[in-house]
């Protein structure tokens, strides 16, 4: 029988190498950094404080330095190793035999409660880092004995992070992580996946339960255990040769195999198709007969919507793994984890959350941020308020701290009673509902910016502009955004006109995988990007049933879902939907869904001919009158139109009078005008082009003055001079 194990002779051989062919005896540091490379886990084993991964730096530093430590010549090694088996009973020296003359040689002891010290003949400054005398994880000893080379290039330890205490405890998820350990204690599909939206918390589900494996918190299957985190794109990256991919993970999964070994694949979905076709070369094909055999045991997570997308599909791949639904947190249990973070962030930044603060966080991210879920958008905006607070200088955050920055974060106006307000001065300024719809639309808005309507996930307002109304479609649109988000430019705008055919329901939701047009970009997704916005859905008439009844569904459940499976929320937005085309009673639609009011048969079964009775059910206001044009123009055209072309005029040393009969003149086009672009292309090309040729070249010395009026049927303009700064 040969003296040494295959193990043992495979260590040797590799020490060899890595001298590479240089004179002399290896030395001690050699053999060490071999040791932590190949079999760091079981070094960790039996040394306690042993950390492989900061010890290899340190090692590397010091042989490139020309210091490889004392000599140790490979007879030597062998002979210690032999008498270190024969005193554990055993003929041969395997591997953990080496390993404990090399640690014990090197300086470390092998008594556990003991703490590492520095390599013999170490510098102090330059010792490698130990584990603290007071770590919860100090009873903590991988049983994995095998070498993971392939797995330590690739995945990350979970549980050498929770030794190092790395990881934020978890808060809130004790009935979720239950289910994980039972999961993994079973004899058959012991694969749980973790299912659930984005930002839930399932990843912090998984580095709880290596936190309680380094603490001992776990039944005896679980003992002991190592919990690598691997990411289906690093395993993929760089693996450009044929055949490449697939020997890096015949590789990981030989060593995953092992007793004691957990793999945790994050985006599980994303192993299908990675690496090659879906099912021929990929990286759930190669996975696939693995979890089938039962060798591997593999913790996974994924979205709701890419689990039934990607992985029920696959039916191979599907029942390999026990689902395990992680619910969004509420409100109320995202304050503990958000008290939990603050004691953290206090500690490393300096800097402390009051509850107050806390609280209002809270809130605030259930109002205004429901594309998004708890705790992780709690978490955002904590560490947000922290971060800002650092910059400034603070030592604490107040609820006005927190709200200044949650300002920033979403760019819009915050109080519900300021943003009313904006918006009934814009439309007084320039009325584009008659004044009963404005104040309907107003008292919509009142409930549902402070979030008490019943159904807080559809949007804060949904009104039909048919008929005449439909004409101020965009300028609602920009009056509404301006007031409410803070900038016109937060408008959406999409032409179902175009829409005419049932498969253009792709010009929507966008074409299914495989189809030209699949990764274009959407309206809908400048939505999804900024979710406080105004959709403008035009001609909503002209389109086809199918792509009305997704329209209808939408607004019913308060989002639509793309062709890619993802969410895209209305809750934050306000929907205006045109119908100019509409050709009903000349009675008033807009009592049609107003509380209380019946309305006529006939005006009700013209609108569910045009639009459906689902649409209408969704419907919060129907608008049909155009208020009075004399009301409606002239302050618009005074106080915003031509005041703004005066300030810009003035800007380049013109000061422009604008005479009565010029107001009377636009106000005509503005009443023969089908759209707002009818009369932009009267103001820029009947009204602009006799004022610009008095522009100056460069910065003027003297003010042109000019007095505009309509005489003639033509624009006249005269213009007068005086000198720089003269208030004439």
């Amino acid at each position: 029988m040969p003296e040494l194990t295959p193990g043992a002779e495979q260590l040797l051989a590799a020490a060899e190498q890595r001298r590479a062919g240089q004179p002399g005896a290896l030395g001690l540091r050699v053999w060490l950094l071999v040791l932590v490379e190949r079999l760091g886990a079981m070094a960790e084993a039996l040394a306690q404080g042993l950390q492989a991964a900061a010890l290899q730096e340190y090692l590397r530093k010091q042989i490139q330095q020309g210091e490889p430590g004392e000599p140790l010549e490979r007879e030597a090694l062998v002979a210690l190793a032999l008498a270190h088996a024969r005193d554990r009973g055993k003929s041969q020296a395997s591997e953990r035999d080496l390993a404990a003359v090399i640690l014990a040689r090197s300086g470390y002891t092998l008594v556990a409660e003991t703490p590492a010290s520095a390599p013999r003949g170490a510098d102090a400054t330059a010792s490698p880092p130990a584990a603290g005398e007071a770590s919860p994880a100090a009873g903590y000893r991988p049983r994995a004995q095998h070498p993971t080379p392939t797995l330590e290039r690739f995945a990350r330890d979970l549980t050498r992070a929770a030794v190092e205490q790395r990881l934020r405890p978890l808060v809130g998820r004790a009935e979720e992580l239950q289910l994980v350990i039972e999961t993994l204690c079973r004899l058959t599909k012991r694969n749980p996946v973790l299912v659930g939206p984005a930002g839930v918390g399932k990843t912090a589900i998984v580095e709880g339960l290596a936190q309680r494996v380094v603490r001992g918190e776990v039944p005896a299957p679980l003992a002991g255990v190592r919990l690598l985190a691997l990411q289906p794109s690093t395993v993929v990256a760089g693996a450009s040769h044929a055949g490449e991919l697939e020997q890096r993970m015949q590789a990981l999964l030989g060593e995953a195999s092992h007793d004691g070994i957990i793999l945790f694949i994050d985006e599980i979905h994303s192993v299908v198709g990675a690496g090659g076709m879906p099912g021929s070369g990929d990286v759930a094909s190669l996975l696939k007969p693995a979890l089938a055999r039962g060798d591997l045991a593999c913790i996974a997570a994924t979205t709701d919507d890419e689990y039934r997308r990607v992985i029920e599909p696959d039916a191979a791949l599907e029942r390999r793994f026990q689902p395990i639904r992680v619910q969004e947190l509420s409100a109320e249990q995202t304050l503990p984890v958000l008290q939990a973070l603050r004691d953290d962030l206090a500690r490393l930044r300096g800097v402390r959350a009051t509850d107050e603060a806390l609280r209002w966080l809270v809130d605030f991210a259930r109002q205004y941020l429901r594309n998004r879920t708890f705790p992780d958008k709690g978490v955002d905006l904590l560490e947000q308020c922290v971060a800002a607070a650092v910059t400034r200088g603070a030592a604490v955050v107040e609820p006005e701290d927190a709200a200044a920055v949650a300002h920033r974060m979403v760019g819009m106006p915050l109080n519900p009673r300021d943003q009313r307000a904006a918006l009934e001065a814009r439309l007084a300024e320039r009325p584009l509902l008659t004044s009963e719809d404005t104040r309907l639309l107003l008292d919509r808005l009142d409930v549902t910016l402070r979030g008490f309507d019943l159904h807080p996930t559809r949007p804060n307002a949904v009104a039909l502009l048919a008929g005449p109304a439909a004409a101020a479609g965009a300028d609602l649109a920009a009056a509404i955004a301006a007031a409410l988000f803070g900038a016109e430019e937060r408008v959406v705008t999409i032409d179902f006109g175009r829409m005419t055919e049932s498969h253009h329901v792709s010009l929507l939701l966008g074409a299914p995988p495989g189809y030209v047009g699949y990764s274009e970009a959407l309206p809908l997704h400048r939505v999804a990007q900024t979710p406080w916005c105004v959709l403008l859905c035009e001609h909503v008439d002209q389109c086809h049933p199918t792509v009305l009844a997704v329209l209808a569904n939408a607004l019913a459940s308060g989002f639509f879902v793309d062709a890619r499976g993802k969410r895209i929320y209305l809750s934050d937005s306000v929907v205006l939907l045109t119908a100019g085309d509409l050709d009903r009673s000349p009675r008033a639609l807009g009592d049609v869904l107003r509380p209380g009011n019946h309305p006529p048969p006939d005006v009700r079964r013209g609108l569910e001919e045009e639009l459906g009775s689902e649409l209408l059910t969704w419907v919060d206001l129907v608008c049909t009158a155009a208020p009075q044009e004399d009301t409606r123009g002239r302050r618009w055209l005074e106080k915003q139109v031509l005041a703004e072309l005066s300030a810009r005029y003035r800007e380049r040393g013109v000061e422009v009078e604008w005479e009565e009969s010029v107001i009377e003149w636009l106000l005509a086009q503005q009443q023969k005008a089908h759209h707002q672009g009818d009369l932009e292309r009267v103001l820029d090309g009947v009204l602009s082009p006799p004022l610009v040729k008095y522009l100056p070249e460069r910065v003027p010395k003297q003010v042109t003055r000019l007095r505009v009026r309509w005489d003639g049927g033509a624009v006249q303009v005269d213009a007068t001079e005086s000198t720089e700064g003269s208030n004439g």
